[in-house]
């Protein structure tokens, strides 16, 4: 056999049906009967309404009764199975519907005690369960800092409840109706716990569950620190170093851009100020003309820093001045923050932020917003410090604010798994881009899914294999929770994996071909070609068959699907239920497993098939990120492969990829219950067309 290293909640979102309870009161002002031979003058009705039953609280579904004498309900048709509380009264008073039939309509009534009744009827409707309760949150997780404000916002049509299991998460309100907001004031540090918002109850209700973790606690030691000094005033920011007062474990490699920006010198500088400001210098950006801006670039991060806090002093509102953060200077993400409420008034602006995937350095820009202020807008004292962390920040390939659309959908139970991203350099234009993302399973000890981006940018460098293979443990996990594959001194044993039932030896492979990312110098591979050997993206795998199928799909992918546009892959393992046990660190020898004489061997278990996934602009050369395009502007396939299917003395015929190994992303969802390419329309993953792929 082998071994396989190949060249190459959601959640719905239900519509939000409103409804309004339009109120006509028909006052029956003194029920006089006219007929002199009656003397029955009773009279009971209703407040007409049309409403739909309110499947949260049944309460809320109250009709007022006008009436002088005893009344009961009733109800058309009669036959309806209608539940009232309470079923009859005296005078004035009122009854709600605790039940009714779902999905139907019915009027509801009160009549005397001697059967008069009025035409004023209540139409009251139950909508089927699809149709009754709609919630959404956003965000769907929440970083807590405790030096910003951690808002949840509710969106429903109908009353919510939200609690936590945790007492140590303090939030306020605990229940609402409608659209409302949840603030966190709380959090325990150092672990996450779990918002759970309820919307109706019973068989309807629908949940959401909020996790909220805080992030590390905030450092008093500065990355990066600027006041101003206190230098010269009315000088232009560029023609001028004195202002230059950087001080931090990250200010040694920044440097400045700017335009239009001054640095002032007086009263204003130092009156009106938060408590600890700096002296009277500050920096003003003038909004006439062409917008000013502000670059502070290439900050150095501490190794592993995520969560951070900019803090800054500020006169101007936060729709007067874009605040901006970039990994490379060249796609900017938008950081949302509170400025002032007042421009005579400084405001020291607190915005916490988590990098979705720490970066060595990180860039700073304010950018006037287009507005034209006289005084232009005043900012000073610009600290970044870690910890805190907020609002998630991700650095994709271009500048619009998109999830990497290869990246499937975050799993909702992230028990046992770990999901990181790998970053680097191509080896020619030195551009510093994601290079994939996975997903392990740190009980099974393998990777569930790899995504990464595939562009001609990737491949700079050439194909060349490393001279001496760089296998080695992924350096964000435990060697406890990855399977060893890198080399042990004196054998080899550790490139594979034996399960005893069969007896097996399996081979690892790529997940992400090493020859899908340039190489440059095989003596001394590229980084982004090195971090394809790291445990993460290598998987046991077997059988003729399936290694010549896997290899063909990738030299296929590699040769006939990329496009000046990015083609976006995922390649995953999946577990069905005849998953081989079997052990890492291990050999077959003289046809006995010898495992377990190495002190680190675990368990490994064997995917029992594989998949490959591509997405792509239609044409290739549109220039639009895909979250741009509509479902005719792009096409979608899958490849599902059995695992071990076939040995090498087995005799079969080895097959040609084609149609046979074709699915749907839709129907590979389905398999695994992952939610992939979460951004693209539904009719998009139900495609399955092998002449969109040249098969």
């Amino acid at each position: 056999m082998k071994h396989v290293d190949a060249f190459l909640s959601r959640m719905r979102k239900p519509p939000v049906f409103v409804f309004a309870l339009s109120v006509c009161v028909a006052v029956l002002a003194a029920a006089c009967n006219n007929n002199k031979e009656s003397s029955d003058d009773t009279y009971a009705v209703v407040q007409a309404a049309t409403l739909t039953f309110n499947e949260a609280n049944p309460s809320y579904n109250r009709i007022q009764v006008l009436s002088n004498g005893v009344w009961e309900v009733y109800w058309e048709p009669a036959t309806a199975e209608v539940s009232v509380v309470p079923a009859s009264g005296i005078g004035d008073g009122s009854f709600y519907v605790a039940d009714m039939p779902v999905g139907e309509t019915v009027q509801i009534g009160v009549r005397t005690s001697s059967g008069k009744t009025t035409p004023q009827m209540v139409t009251i409707t139950r909508n089927t369960p699809e149709e009754n309760v709609t919630l959404t949150v956003s965000p769907e997780t929440l970083t807590f800092n405790p030096l910003a404000t951690n808002q949840i916002s509710v969106s429903s049509n109908t009353s919510w409840t939200a609690s936590c299991s945790d007492s140590e998460l303090a939030f306020s309100p605990t229940s609402g109706t409608g659209d409302g907001v949840i603030t966190v004031t709380d959090a325990p540090s150092g672990k996450s716990c779990t918002l759970v918002i309820t919307a109706g109850q019973g068989d309807n209700a629908r949940t959401v569950e909020v996790p909220i973790t805080r992030g590390s606690e905030i450092s008093s030691e500065a990355i990066f620190r600027l006041d101003f000094g206190d230098g010269s005033g009315g000088v232009w920011a560029d023609s001028n170093d004195e202002w230059k007062t950087q001080t931090g474990t990250g200010a040694a490699t920044v440097s400045y851009s700017m335009s239009r920006m001054r640095i002032n010198n007086d009263n204003f500088g130092s009156s009106g100020r938060y408590s600890g400001a700096s002296g009277k210098s500050y920096a003003k950006i003038f909004t006439d003309g062409d917008p000013g801006y502000f670059t502070i670039q290439n900050i150095s991060l501490p190794s592993g820093a995520r969560d951070l806090t900019l803090s800054f002093g500020t006169i101007f509102p936060e729709g007067d001045m874009f605040l901006e953060v970039s990994a490379d200077g060249k796609s900017w993400v938008p950081l949302t923050y509170k400025g002032a409420s007042s421009y005579n008034t400084w405001t020291l602006a607190t915005v916490g932020f988590t990098l979705a995937e720490s970066v060595p350095q990180l860039s700073i820009r304010f950018r006037v917003a287009g507005v034209d202020r006289t005084y232009g807008l005043n900012f000073d004292d610009m600290l970044l410090v870690q910890g805190g962390g907020g609002q998630q920040v991700g650095f994709g390939a271009s500048g619009a604010q998109y999830r990497w659309a290869e990246l499937p959908a975050t799993p909702a139970d992230m028990t046992g798994k770990k999901i990181h991203t790998f970053w680097a350099e191509t080896v020619t234009s030195k551009q510093y881009l994601r290079n994939y993302t996975y997903c392990y399973d740190t009980q099974r000890h393998c990777p569930l899914w790899i995504a990464h981006p595939q562009h001609a940018c990737y491949q700079e460098g050439g194909y060349t294999r490393p001279e001496t293979s760089p296998w080695a443990a992924d350096p964000n996990m435990t060697l406890d929770e990855q399977a060893i594959i890198w080399v042990w001194p004196g054998d080899n044993r550790d490139k594979y994996v034996v399960s005893e039932s069969p007896l097996y030896r399996w081979g690892r492979g790529h997940m992400l071909a090493s020859g899908y990312r340039g190489c440059g110098n095989a003596k001394d591979p590229a980084e982004i070609n090195v971090q394809t050997f790291y445990s993460c993206n290598i998987a046991p795998q077997g059988g003729e068959v399936f290694s010549s199928l896997w290899q063909q799909a990738e030299w296929h992918i590699q040769d006939n699907c990329l496009c000046a546009d990015t083609l976006y892959c995922v390649s995953g393992a999946h577990f069905g239920a005849n998953a081989i046990a079997a052990y890492d660190g291990s050999w077959v020898n003289n046809n006995a497993q010898t495992r377990g004489h190495i002190a680190e061997s675990k368990p490994c278990e064997v995917p029992t098939h594989y998949y490959k996934l591509v997405l792509r602009t239609r044409k290739g050369n549109t220039g639009k990120a895909i979250q741009e395009c509509s479902a005719d502007e792009l096409i979608a396939v899958g490849f599902w492969f059995e695992n071990g299917d076939g040995t090498d003395d087995s005799g079969a015929a080895t097959p040609t990829l084609g149609a046979d190994q074709m699915r749907s992303v839709e129907w590979i969802e389905q398999q695994t219950g992952f939610t992939f390419f979460p951004d693209v329309p539904a009719s998009v993953k139900q495609q399955c067309n092998p002449a969109d792929w040249g098969l």
